[in-house]
């Protein structure tokens, strides 16, 4: 009987520890969620742990359990962005292609992805600067030395470089570095371009990459 009653107590104290994890991570889900919205709607910098506390329906206790600060949860929002630019790019490229025809591909859907990408192109550019400028504590700091910051343009080479030879990949890696600032900038400008000129730079500045990678 004793046997009975410790396996049945470790198999509730399993399912309690199971249903914490689930709870912990949807709460965790929920406050980058909630931090994605609100940095998109007011940036980094004028977001408060409150505010993300209020928007994702949990407490400010919740939050701080999970990040020190919003820098913190900002960076889970950025590469959150830079995952959804590499998939969307990711969906672009045909399967098979190699060489130069591969990184023509590749730079041709970059910029095919941008315009359903452009917030999250936005909020990588913001979180760049962000991430380089803004005053760290000591906590915040800590975090981020835990993990790795990965630019966008680094974060394209690394992905191009798999349908690419070694010397394509390096003849490319330039371009594309030009093209994720490019697109970067674009799309921190475009709120205040029409649709008609943000769509001519958008064709510009591809013909113009596409261009010195062709010559």
């Amino acid at each position: 009987m004793g046997k009975l009653v410790l396996m049945g107590e470790s198999s509730k104290l399993r399912k309690y520890r199971s249903d914490h994890e689930d709870l912990n991570t949807h709460s965790r889900s929920a406050i980058i969620e909630a931090g994605q919205v609100l940095f998109l709607e007011q940036g980094i910098a004028s977001t408060t742990m409150g505010e993300i506390a209020e928007q994702a329906g949990v407490s400010r206790v919740t939050v701080y359990r999970h990040f020190p600060e919003c820098g913190a949860i900002a960076f889970e929002v950025y590469n959150r962005m830079l995952e959804s630019i590499l998939e969307a790019t990711r969906a672009e490229v045909p399967a098979g292609v190699s060489g130069l025809d591969a990184a023509r591909h590749c730079l041709t859907a970059l910029f095919g992805a941008y315009p359903k990408q452009e917030a999250a192109f936005r909020f990588c550019a913001a979180f760049s600067t962000y991430y380089a400028t803004e005053e760290r504590s000591d906590e915040l700091a800590e975090w981020y030395a835990a993990r790795e910051f990965r630019g966008l343009s680094d974060a394209c080479a690394q992905f191009f470089g798999v349908h690419l030879d070694p010397e394509t990949s390096n003849r490319l890696m330039a371009i594309t570095d030009a093209a994720a600032s490019g697109l970067c900038s674009l799309a921190v400008s475009t709120p205040s371009l029409s649709k008609g000129e943000a769509q001519a730079r958008l064709s510009n500045l591809k013909d113009f990459l596409v261009g010195i990678l062709d010559a």
